[in-house]
């Protein structure tokens, strides 16, 4: 499935399990949206869904996991 498809999608819902991920996850929802972190295009789509456990949440700036905790709250 495509970039492009996955971003018609009415909501998208990742599960990001793992200290492994935390890398990866700081770059999609810490950086800006770049070919070098593919996942980061999700910040575009207005109806995303991310659930991280603490490992691979642990890179993450305090805002940001301020911002994602507000947004699943609201």
């Amino acid at each position: 499935m495509s970039v492009r498809q996955i971003l018609k999608s009415r909501a998208i819902i990742c599960i990001v399990p793992d200290a492994r991920k935390a890398q990866a996850v700081k770059a999609c929802i810490d950086g800006e949206v770049s070919p070098m972190a593919p996942a980061s295009i999700l910040q575009t789509h207005g109806h995303t869904t991310i659930y991280l456990d603490g490992d691979s949440a642990a890179l993450l700036t305090p805002a940001s996991r301020g911002q994602v905790l507000a947004d699943v709250i609201s």
